[in-house]
């Protein structure tokens, strides 16, 4: 398999200056397209992007973020677009002592709180990270909550929800408000031993401050199996989606999608679901990130896209797959289509095309953030739209 640095796709669009003209072609009502471009100089992983909605003023304003090391430590980098994801600058970082120590970074999420939680208003952003994996042998990773109530501008420290017990990893924090208005949180697990090399958790609370213990939501029989980037959405029908990833020797890093009334009770946390093919019958493997575009219609995006025989795709790294199913449920049917930004042959690694993000924005784009190493080596953030 080649692996690239930026992509041969990324370069061509960059030098002309715009996307292919096939994707506008006929479509005279439909926004153009926009180019793939930096979101920032310097490493930028995890990215998330936002449109807020629940603060006054600042509807429709995009806010996104990257986990950085462009220094001694590792920081929340955090960028906004008035102007429909045709450029962003940055507004603010998140960092406080264990950042600044040097304890390690990792997998971070950004949320706006559509109702009051607590004393926390509507509106309120939530960015929550893994933090301690560079700590040692005698490590104990914590999941860790920071809040703005300025729009990005400026962030405390409001929680650490759990810290593990031993050496094992706390991994890619996910948040949703359930219609009671408890906050759930969902992140991955590796501290159960032999039995579970990882599994899928969940915490709860009334005022994101304090916490309820961790319980599984999705753990397998073959402890050798790694269910995990786990992200959850409401869809139109009012029902939840949960899309994550199986890796391990079997299950090779393939992606599921589980649905439930309510975003606590996901059924019994052995079972297993079936795995997404799209109609050409590739499959999307590797962190898995779902979207509720504007029309109901859903989308997934993920790192690689491989044939049935085992063979990495044509399409990899340069797809996203949409199905109109709006319930994700009986027969759905997942459709290929071009991805904001393409990236060139991306492998099993930490960079290229991971844990895509995505946001359809005011203007009508469809905006998408991910990752691609460049000739430097540094693993850079870059951003693109379609329409």
């Amino acid at each position: 398999m080649r692996r690239r640095t930026l992509t041969t796709a990324l370069a061509a669009a960059l030098t002309a200056g715009a996307a292919s003209p096939a994707l506008a072609e006929g479509r005279p009502d439909r926004p153009e397209p926009r180019a793939p471009r930096l979101l920032k100089d310097g490493t930028g992983l995890y990215p998330r992007v936002i449109r807020l909605a629940h603060q006054d003023g600042a509807e429709d304003r995009l806010l996104a973020s990257v986990v950085s090391f462009d220094g001694p430590s590792g920081f929340g980098a955090i960028l906004e677009s008035t102007d429909g994801g045709a450029t962003f600058s940055p507004v603010g970082s998140v960092l406080d002592e264990a950042t600044d120590g040097g304890e390690g970074l990792c997998c971070a999420t950004l949320y706006e709180l559509p109702r009051a939680v607590g004393d926390l208003p509507a509106g309120t952003l939530l960015w929550s990270a893994s933090v301690g994996a560079d700590t040692g042998e005698d490590r104990r990773m914590s999941i860790r909550i920071w809040a703005s109530t300025d729009v990005g501008r400026s962030w405390e420290r409001i929680a650490i929800t759990a810290v593990a017990a031993n050496a094992g990893g706390y991994w890619e924090p996910e948040f949703q408000l359930a219609a009671d208005d408890e906050l759930v949180l969902w992140f991955c697990d590796e501290t159960d031993g032999e039995r579970h090399s990882q599994r899928i958790v969940q915490q709860t609370s009334r005022d994101a401050l304090t916490w309820t213990d961790p319980v599984p939501v999705i753990e397998l029989e073959d402890p050798t199996a790694r269910p995990g980037m786990p992200t959850v959405r409401r869809l139109r029908t009012g029902r939840w989606a949960m899309a994550y990833e199986v890796c391990g020797p079997q299950d090779l890093c393939r992606s599921y999608v589980r649905t439930a009334e309510d975003p606590r009770d996901w059924g019994p946390a052995t079972d297993r679901d079936p795995v997404i093919r799209a109609v050409d019958g590739t499959e999307p493997r590797h962190t898995p990130v779902l979207t509720v575009d504007d029309d109901g219609s859903v989308i997934l995006g993920a790192q690689m896209h491989y044939r049935q025989d085992g063979e990495v795709a044509d399409s990899n790294g340069r797809s996203i797959l949409r199905t109109r199913s709006r319930s994700l449920t009986g027969r759905v049917r997942w459709v290929l289509e071009p991805a904001p930004v393409p990236v060139e042959d991306p492998w099993n690694n930490y960079c290229p095309n991971y844990s895509p993000t995505f946001v359809r924005t005011g203007t009508g784009h469809l905006l998408e953030i991910t990752s691609a190493p460049s000739e430097d080596g540094v693993c850079r953030p870059w951003y693109g739209s379609t329409p």
